[in-house]
């Protein structure tokens, strides 16, 4: 089961990736990405469908 936690911003915990996300003073969002695997090309993979996903949700990555 994953836990979230939200101080100011968004904690996600699963077993093959974590997701830190947080907006800023401006209202854009950043997110932080950590994906766990053995094998590299899935790692990246599913590093990019993660951070897709974020971006059509929240916009481009944005650093504050």
């Amino acid at each position: 089961m994953a836990d979230i936690e939200v101080k100011g911003l968004v904690r996600y915990q699963g077993d093959r990736y974590s997701i830190e996300l947080a907006r800023g003073q401006r209202g854009g969002y950043g997110w932080t990405i950590k994906v766990r695997g053995d094998v590299g090309l899935e790692v990246l993979n599913e590093l990019f469908k993660v951070d897709e996903t974020l971006k059509s949700k929240f916009g481009q990555n944005q650093t504050e």
